[in-house]
């Protein structure tokens, strides 16, 4: 099922101060997980120079120990200030064996992005407090909608959130995880 992304994501100073914030403000704490992301690009298909994404993530809940991979495309940004995007993405039930499918068809792995990540809740935004390897840590706030036209309403939605924390949206970057990693630092 196709799906809209709509992403806000800004570094944060002080990981613990951010999540006790929220948590006054409603969130609820939820997974605890550590994320391993693959990207794959290929010569016939140039994920990258579209400005989308492929990858497999392969996400660790620290509480329980359980692996569980899923796949996930996502189309080009709509926007210049958000990160929100056309996604796609279902469960594997063998990220291995994706992965090697994914090389059969000519995609090759470019690079991988870790980090460890805290999801909170409330009502359909999900907040996650990020701690990236090699970046430093990250707040994300998302909510995945069926239809694009509520996008400015969640961002809006967001903006108030961040006015609460004492953040801005002045303060959110539109470089992935990935391109911070691989120099693209527009932010």
């Amino acid at each position: 099922m196709c799906t809209y992304e709509i992403e806000i994501k800004l570094p944060i100073l002080d990981r613990n101060t951010v999540k006790n914030k929220l948590i006054q403000l409603g969130f609820v704490a939820a997974e605890h997980i550590r994320e391993c992301d693959m990207y794959y690009n290929s010569a016939y298909h140039d994920v990258k120079e579209r400005g989308e994404a492929l990858r497999i993530r392969k996400s660790t809940d620290l509480r329980t120990g359980k692996t569980t991979a899923q796949i996930n495309f996502k189309g080009k940004k709509i926007d210049q200030v958000s990160m929100s995007r056309q996604e796609y993405e279902t469960v594997v039930e063998d990220g291995e064996s994706m992965e090697q499918i994914l090389k059969a068809l000519g995609f090759s792995p470019v690079a991988g992005v870790q980090k460890t990540r805290t999801y909170l809740k409330r009502e359909e935004m999900t907040a996650c407090l990020d701690q990236v390897d090699g970046l430093g840590d990250f707040l994300e706030l998302e909510v995945i909608d069926k239809e694009e036209k509520f996008r400015e309403i969640h961002l809006k939605n967001m903006s108030h959130l961040l006015a609460q924390l004492g953040l801005s949206m002045e303060d959110t970057v539109t470089t992935s995880y990935l391109g911070m990693l691989m120099g693209e630092r527009r932010y």
